[in-house]
């Protein structure tokens, strides 16, 4: 009596407004509350309970009443507001419940624990659990594999490996939710071998994987293209699968190229025909989306037929992918067709930055770019805000309608807009500048681009050169590739390719030649085409001798000559007919 006595006046200095409440609060939105010697009526009265709202509600006046209620009783109202999805609520209830030393049990505790794991709070979590320790309680099971899991969500799966590893040291046994947590954490991070393993021991120890966490796996290692694993993984799964399960294994199909589709669809068959599950909206936009990548395009209207004749509604990502298609095939009047489908059948109000992102590199692409400029219009209308792929778009399409100072002005409206530009959209603006002969425009922005910081790659740098070697600025370019091997990016064949056509373009043939030794000496061979335009560049200047020298070395390589080295050669042959020299290049 006398601590009922102290925790009534504690609940008064922590909660003054609580001291008003009655049983049957006026302006309360829960029902009269029983009294707590009437547990059947107390029990009941919680589980009517219809919202989050009111269960907060009922809890405090349920602080207020003498005797006070069972942890019990309280632990039903928590998992209320939990399941609500109020998890923040729920976790403050139950400080307030521990504050006034109403002695919380393990599961008010591991309600606490789920409700910060799903908030990813886990670090937290793991307060909790050192609280449980501190006031003499035993986490259980259950009690770990919500950290686990919430841990695995989080992408620590490294600290969730040694909580396991912990917990079995301690006398705990895992379980099927236990391994559940890691392959499902362990495929989100790529690492399918590891939730490989952990499928083994659950099998060594005869716990039984459901099908979730088999489709874990197929979808890690589908993602990763190891299709042929994934296939094999499910021809010896121990359960039906389900319509994820052949999804998981469809997209990895359709997704990885290569004419996968075949096999995509013959398990789509076997999904329905031998086992009898019903595909879902995923699965026909998984189909569709792979017709069009392929550039089937009939094959994926097909799918979009049959799929409505079986009552499963096309969804924005089904609508994508098919003006995806459209635009690939630069099919432009059947892509804004779909557009115009979407909005007319309610889906409007789900277009997205992607729709209009697939429509406007479209019409870009068919250097339709005033068509383009009204769907940036209207999507900013809509108010959705364009972002980095709307503006490389944009910026690309003009620069291929030889327009480079609007591209550039869009290139600057981008970043005024809060828009970073990415290496492409760099790419594309330098390209287009050098393309319309305005080099000392693209060297001054490729200098802001170095002064701001960004981490400039090996394409760009190429840009330069090769823009740079066609304005016959060899000694900027050479400049350039010095800076390039100090920076240590890694130079191919096409870098060197660049520079000794330029020098070849300058009449310098000594200098391309030495550096086409200089390729072999720095661990990157000379290709084909390293040959061929070295060749040409000699040819060019009648110089004969070397000529055939190095059409013996692309003989001996196996390298062939290319259609321009092949003209010169007949050019030259045909202009100097009685030349014996000229008759034996030819041979040669």
């Amino acid at each position: 009596m006398l601590q009922n006595t102290q925790r009534k006046a504690t609940i008064s200095c922590l909660h003054p407004f609580l001291a008003t409440l009655s049983h049957s609060h006026p302006f309360s939105s829960s029902p009269p509350i029983p009294h707590p010697t009437d547990r059947t009526r107390l029990l009941s009265s919680i589980r009517a309970l219809e919202t989050a709202d009111a269960a907060v509600d009922f809890f405090h006046r349920m602080l207020t009443l003498t005797p006070f209620p069972r942890v019990q009783d309280f632990n039903l109202l928590l998992g209320l507001v939990a399941k609500s999805g109020r998890h923040a609520a729920a976790v403050s209830l139950v400080k307030t419940l521990h504050s006034l030393g109403a002695g919380a049990d393990v599961c008010t505790l591991n309600i606490a624990v789920n409700c910060l794991c799903r908030m990813r709070r886990t670090a937290l979590g793991f307060a909790v659990l050192g609280l449980m320790t501190k006031i003499g309680l035993e986490p259980t099971l259950v009690t770990l594999n919500t950290i686990i899991n919430g841990l695995c969500i989080e992408g620590d799966v490294s600290h969730a490996l040694w909580l396991v590893e912990k917990m079995e040291t301690l006398g705990y046994r895992c379980n099927a939710r236990t391994y559940g947590a890691l392959v499902n954490g362990l495929c989100k991070t790529g690492d399918t071998s590891g939730a490989v393993e952990c499928l083994g021991k659950m099998v060594e120890r005869n716990l039984e994987p459901n099908v979730v966490v088999y489709n874990a796996i197929l979808d890690g290692l589908c993602k990763r293209g190891l299709v042929c694993e994934a296939l094999r993984l499910f021809r010896e799964m121990g359960v039906e699968p389900n319509v994820v399960s052949y999804n998981c294994l469809i997209q990895g199909l359709c997704g990885g190229g290569f004419g996968g589709w075949r096999e995509g669809v013959c398990l789509f068959n076997e999904m329905v025909v031998e086992k009898g599950i019903a595909p879902d909206v995923q699965t026909f936009s998984i189909l569709v989306d792979g017709f069009c990548k392929e550039g089937l395009v009939l094959m994926a209207e097909s799918v979009v037929s049959f799929m409505v004749r079986t009552g499963v509604e096309p969804n924005v990502v089904t609508y994508n992918s098919l003006i995806g298609g459209y635009c690939s095939r630069n099919r432009m009047e059947e892509a804004m067709r779909v557009f115009g489908l979407m909005v007319a059948e309610g889906e409007g109000r789900l277009l997205s930055v992607v729709t209009y992102n697939l429509l406007i590199h479209g019409w870009c692409k068919v250097k339709e770019v005033d068509k383009a400029m009204c769907l940036l219009g209207e999507m900013v209308g809509e108010g959705l805000e364009p972002d980095v792929v709307t503006w490389t778009s944009l910026i690309g399409g003009f620069c291929e309608v030889r327009k480079p100072q609007a591209a550039r002005e869009l290139f600057f409206a981008m970043e005024e807009r809060g828009q970073v530009p990415n290496l492409q959209t760099c790419a594309i603006v330098l390209d287009g500048l050098f393309k319309c002969w305005l080099d000392s425009e693209a060297v001054s922005l490729f200098s802001g681009m170095e002064r701001s910081g960004l981490d400039l790659d090996i394409v760009i740098y190429n840009i330069m050169l090769d823009g740079m070697c066609k304005a016959g600025k060899l000694n900027d370019a050479r400049k350039l590739l010095s800076c390039v091997l100090v920076k240590g990016l890694k130079i191919d064949a096409y870098t060197y390719n660049i520079m000794i056509k330029g020098l070849c373009r300058e009449g310098l043939l000594d200098d391309a030649e030495d550096l086409l030794r200089k390729m072999e000496e720095n661990g990157c061979l000379p290709n084909k085409c390293s040959y061929n335009v070295f060749v040409q560049g000699l040819l060019r200047k009648c110089d004969i001798s070397r000529s055939r020298k190095y059409l013996q070395i692309m003989k001996g390589k196996g390298f062939p000559v290319d259609a321009t080295t092949a003209e010169l050669l007949i050019r030259f042959v045909s202009a100097n007919e009685g030349d014996n020299a000229f008759q034996e290049l030819l041979q040669s």
